[in-house]
């Protein structure tokens, strides 16, 4: 079965103040990191990197696989659906945030094999540690049962036919979400976990670049 990989580099850094994606950590930018562990997965034969479309033509690509650069959208789910596009043929794809430097080949290998074995698709999580409570008009109305709930992550993989049905249902309809999964879910595929990590985590503040730097150059953060 043929598999490609979207890495998704588009982000415009509002939060940060810059594009994440390009700031370099030990000499690389971020979106190299994930560029380079899929590299390493033999499952994965080629990649779609999605960018900025003002900076397709200026970033430098360090990659022996097959990759296919694609502006991105104004949203993430937009950017996504112009990977999912571009797509000539495949039968698995693995959607991944470049801002999740330290994804494991594992992680990306655990969905591919789940996807293999008859699922819809597969999402990288991790288990909730910490009791969760809902809060409406910052009154406490819930609390939830932790056993069930998992904290969602990318690599997600995902059959590639019923992923883009998922995506052309969502913009024909106008449902938005915070991640390919959900939009699976609203339509009724089915969809399994494979185990995350808490370094795993999305570089979203300058604590959290700060956090990465450390972790890039092998130090302790505290």
């Amino acid at each position: 079965m043929k598999v490609t990989a979207v890495l998704l580099a588009a982000g415009k850094g509002r939060r940060i103040g810059e594009k994440k994606q390009f700031i370099k950590l030990k000499g690389e930018p971020v979106f190299q990191y994930s560029l380079n562990t899929i590299n390493k997965v033999d499952l994965i034969s080629e990649i779609v990197l999605v960018l900025p479309e003002e900076d397709i033509d200026r970033v430098k690509i360090f990659s022996f696989k097959n990759v296919i650069k694609v502006p991105g959208g104004r949203e993430r789910q937009e950017s996504v659906y112009n990977a999912l596009r571009s797509i000539e043929s495949t039968d698995i794809v693995v959607i991944h945030d470049s801002a999740r430097p330290f994804a494991t080949e594992r992680m990306f290998i655990d969905g591919i094999k789940n996807v293999k074995s008859g699922w819809d698709g597969s999402i990288t999580a991790l288990k909730a540690r910490d009791t969760v409570k809902r809060v409406r008009d910052k009154k406490v109305v819930q609390t939830l049962n932790r056993e069930e709930l998992y904290i969602v992550q990318t690599p997600q993989a995902f059959d590639y036919k019923k992923v883009l049905d998922a995506h052309e249902k969502a913009v024909r309809d106008k449902i938005f979400g915070t991640d390919d999964a959900f939009l699976m879910e609203k339509y009724g595929y089915s969809i399994t976990v494979n185990e995350g990590s808490v370094l795993n985590f999305k570089i979203t503040t300058k604590e959290d670049m700060i956090l990465a730097n450390c972790l890039a150059k092998g130090k302790t953060p505290f």
